[in-house]
């Protein structure tokens, strides 16, 4: 009996002792996993800087020039690449804040500066198309994860026309849930008025709760100054 018991106690102790290398393995490996997403996040928010850094000095240069259809054309094209580029980091750093079980901080420190970042191309975008009267569209959206069930819904919608207009039409998140961290989202919530989710900003005029497709379209497409770019 004496020998049964120790045997037991024994497996009981190697159990254990798995149970315990088997969490110490899973928690390291979230750390690492977690630490590797904020480098990747970190390095892509060094670039974003760099890209706007450039387009700024791209203004400043067409501002020395006289204007002409060559230079704005090369202006927007600029604008359309470094947005685009924008926005598939932002839909990586989303699922990365999703999955991450640590670091919730450093995260959300991530978050304050890509939501700054996108205010400064949405800000960007307006001087540039009242400097070379470029024919796009911007559309500031208001959402929210935690208290917006049908915000998915209409950033369903402003996919597709961002898909189907590309870079015609720049749509600029703004995550509201960060706005105890950013000051600036109040200021611009405060400017608009928002007060419900989602919102979105289209050339200026609040629209609020879901938009639906037939009637965004016409919003859109009203604000083109060329009508025939919605017939394509």
């Amino acid at each position: 009996m004496v020998v049964e018991r120790k045997i037991s106690k024994e497996k009981y102790l190697l159990a254990a002792l798995l149970a315990f290398l088997i969490f110490s393995f899973g928690l390291s490996l979230g750390i690492i996993l977690d630490n590797a997403r904020a480098k990747w996040a970190e390095k892509v928010t060094k670039e974003q800087e760099i890209n706007y850094a450039s387009l700024q000095l791209q203004y400043l240069y067409i501002n020395t020039l006289e204007e002409s259809n060559q230079s704005c054309s090369v202006l927007r094209i600029a604008l359309a690449e470094a947005v685009k580029e924008l926005s598939k980091s932002l839909d990586k750093l989303s699922q990365y804040k999703d999955d991450a079980k640590l670091n919730k901080n450093e995260f959300t420190l991530i978050g304050r500066k890509y939501t700054l970042d996108n205010l400064r191309y949405w800000l960007f975008a307006r001087r540039t198309k009242e400097k070379c009267d470029i024919d796009i569209v911007s559309i500031l959206y208001f959402y929210s994860g935690k208290y917006c069930d049908s915000c998915p819904n209409q950033g369903t919608i402003l996919t597709y026309f961002k898909k189907r207009f590309e870079e015609r039409v720049l749509i600029f998140p703004i995550d509201v849930d960060l706005e105890e961290y950013e000051p600036m989202i109040t200021i611009l919530k405060e400017s608009y008025n928002i007060t419900q989710y989602p919102s979105i900003i289209v050339e200026n005029e609040k629209y609020e709760g879901v938009i639906p497709k037939e009637e965004l379209a016409k919003l859109i497409c009203d604000s083109f100054k060329n009508k025939e770019i919605c017939l394509r």
